[in-house]
């Protein structure tokens, strides 16, 4: 009897007591989430802008300084060749040699006027003269800015440096302005590659690195170099830019209507998207699709003009 009742007791506590005594039952951990990225900042050292018109003929290349722009853009000029327009407004601690500088074309002129009203170049024709005398723009030229480098042959061996300049902007010392960088809206393609044919001897490209985050330049397929640094070219982000181009009558020349509003691309951390472009009072300011402006002081940008997209 009593073999019995402790047999029963045992069976009791079997069922009561369940296996791995003391533990609770595994709880499946919830999936992990990822936090949303922190946008980035930096401190840029604001002074009044310098725009420098830099020549791209073939045997300017490689250029000076294009890096330290904060925004170089590409035009046709002639004969399917382009000149660059870099605008420079922040302070670096080194000096930096900018060049091949070239004359100056009328849509640079009024391009360089959004921007302030100080302009490199190597002068202009009488037309050109003509077209932006009103402009109230005012021209460096001269030797006490600009240098001839003896290792290249004229035209294309004019330089300037950001040190020499300095002394072409107004005394106001500069302004620390803080820029935290904008977050882009959806609605975009995933786009790593950009191809813009300006003639045979300029194939523009980029190449987007994710892991710097930038595009990197080429053009003909060869990676578009600094001359001082040997380092390539790089943009943050490229603005491809849609605007009127018009054949000047019985020469090369070609004029680009920047006024009224159009349409482009842009190409920022490996998306594309399909933007708008509207000049006013002045200024050209960039949209997406939902009416948001773009902010283009985080870093740098490329802003590549051609006919049609």
């Amino acid at each position: 009897m009593k073999k019995r009742w402790f047999f029963a007791l045992g069976l009791l506590l079997t069922l009561l007591v369940p296996a791995g005594c003391g533990s609770k039952p595994a709880v499946p951990a919830p999936p992990a989430q990822e936090s949303p990225a922190v946008p980035q900042r930096e401190v840029i050292q604001r002074v009044e802008a310098v725009m420098v018109v830099v020549d791209n003929y073939s045997k300017a290349r490689p250029q000076s300084g294009l890096q330290e722009a904060g925004i170089v853009y590409e035009f046709l000029a002639e004969g399917g060749v382009t000149r660059f327009l870099a605008v420079y407004d922040r302070l670096f601690a080194q000096d930096v040699i900018v060049g091949p500088i070239r004359s100056m074309r009328p849509h640079l002129a009024a391009q360089a006027k959004e921007h302030g009203n100080i302009v490199v170049h190597s002068g202009y024709s009488a037309r050109t003269e003509k077209l932006v005398s009103s402009l109230g723009i005012k021209e460096v030229t001269g030797s006490t800015h600009l240098f001839r480098d003896s290792s290249r042959r004229a035209p294309h061996n004019l330089y300037t440096s950001l040190e020499r300049l300095a002394t072409t902007r107004s005394t106001a010392a500069p302004q620390a302005e803080i820029v935290t960088e904008s977050r882009l809206p959806d609605g975009y393609e995933l786009a790593d590659s950009i191809e813009i044919n300006y003639n045979s001897q300029n194939k523009v490209s980029y190449r987007f690195d994710a892991k710097r985050g930038v595009y990197l330049r080429f053009i003909n397929g060869i990676a578009h170099q600094d001359r001082e640094t040997g380092e390539q070219y790089s943009a943050y982000r490229v603005i491809v830019r849609s605007a009127r181009h018009v054949n000047v009558p019985g020469t090369e020349l070609v004029e680009i209507d920047l006024t009224g509003a159009g349409q482009g691309r842009l190409y920022q951390a490996g998306r594309k998207y399909e933007i708008r472009w509207e000049k006013s009072g002045g200024k050209t300011r960039y949209f997406f699709q939902d009416g948001t402006e773009l902010d283009l002081r985080f870093h740098n940008t490329w802003i590549q003009l051609v006919s049609a997209l």
